[in-house]
């Protein structure tokens, strides 16, 4: 082979692995920039939540001073009249375990995020029928089909407003970050859970007592089925109240029982603490460890003070039995926003944080209810 023509194809072999290796060069530079959210290729929202460690240091100086580095200012749609900046995912994620953690009803409701106004859920208010064919050339009668109903669940804003003086936030050994995320969480639980059991549904979620009731099992789609003590603040002594409670956990089909629990108030568990059988043994059994939830009738028991309280003599429905991941959905929009405000409560440095979330009832056979009252 030709000498020249051998130098002049381990050039050209030379010049190829040169472009191949500063392109490969210049890939990984554009790969580190946009995991920086340089030249506008990322926002910081779309990184992953293990490389935020700017995010929270811009975060904490968004909180102590002011500076706004951490993310751009959020843009308004058609129903909303305030700005503000989106938290970064990692706080966003700290304050939605700290919310599910401080909820009751957020626990154990099933929850779903949308980036809407709102969701429409398609439910069956008729289970569809089916039957044996008695042969191949038999005709098959025709069968009932399910009726299809529509739930909309808005979701509603909720706010919280904590405020700090700005020497606690000029302290260095202070966390900031980690007390401004359990306040908001306190106050916005707080509200939201309240909600979830009583709220009418008018600019807030429709709370599960909310909902018509009626003691029979074949009632209208839309209505829960309660069960009555007989006696308004107790247990009537005509009634024996094991039978109630037993009656109430066998009128639950089978597909909600494997995740059925009890929800009460504090003084429901007060007096359903007392119950013992014909053994003398409790009813309610104490939990034994942090991983297994005290429980009444083999059913883990949640304590809510949300729920109505039980007094003697007023009528009340201060315990609910059921699954409620199937029978409620809590829906809440993406994306939480804060305001720093240092000017509206001087010597304080307000914080206005602000989620939007709805709730609903979307199975009524799922949940059971207990009123202590005479009918």
């Amino acid at each position: 082979m030709n000498k020249n023509f051998q130098n002049a194809i381990e050039e050209l072999n030379n010049n190829i692995e040169n472009l191949v290796k500063n392109n490969e060069e210049e890939l990984n530079a554009i790969k580190v920039k946009m995991m920086k959210g340089e030249n506008n290729m990322s926002l910081p929202l779309s990184q992953s939540l293990e490389d935020n460690t700017y995010q929270k240091h811009d975060f904490s100086d968004y909180i102590r001073k002011g500076t706004d580095a951490f993310l751009k200012k959020s843009l308004n749609d058609a129903n909303e009249n305030q700005g503000g900046y989106f938290i970064p995912p990692k706080v966003a994620v700290q304050i939605r375990d700290m919310l599910k953690f401080l909820s009751p009803v957020r626990s154990i409701a099933k929850i779903i995020t949308i980036s809407t106004n709102s969701i429409d859920m398609l439910v069956d208010s008729k289970t569809p029928d089916a039957g044996w064919a008695a042969g191949s050339d038999n005709e098959r009668n025709e069968t009932n089909t399910p009726e299809i109903k529509k739930i909309k669940i808005p979701v509603h804003e909720i706010y919280a407003k904590p405020k700090a003086s700005q020497r606690l936030l000029d302290d260095s050994q202070i966390n900031v970050e980690e007390w401004l995320i359990n306040k908001i969480a306190e106050k916005i639980a707080a509200l939201e859970n309240s909600a979830f059991i009583n709220g009418n549904g008018t600019d807030k979620p429709k709370g599960l007592l909310q909902y018509e009731s009626e003691a029979s099992a074949t009632r209208g789609f839309g209505k829960l089925q309660h069960f009555c003590t007989g006696a308004n603040g107790k247990f009537s002594a005509e009634n024996n109240a094991i039978d109630i409670l037993v009656d109430m956990v066998c009128s639950l089909k089978p597909i909600y029982a494997k995740n059925a629990k009890w929800l009460m108030s504090r003084s429901a568990l007060a007096e359903i603490r007392k119950l013992k059988n014909t053994d003398g043994v409790c009813l309610w059994q104490p939990s034994l460890s942090e991983a297994t939830p005290s429980t009444l009738l083999g059913y883990p028991v949640v304590m809510d003070d949300d729920m109505p309280s039980l007094v003697s003599g007023e009528s009340s429905v201060p315990m609910a039995f059921g699954d409620f991941y199937s029978g409620y959905q809590i829906v809440d929009r993406q994306g939480l926003k804060i305001l720093r405000d240092p000017y509206t409560s001087k010597p304080f440095v307000e914080f206005y944080a602000t989620k939007r979330t709805g709730g609903a009832v979307v199975d009524f056979d799922a949940i059971k209810l207990l009123k202590f009252s005479e009918n």
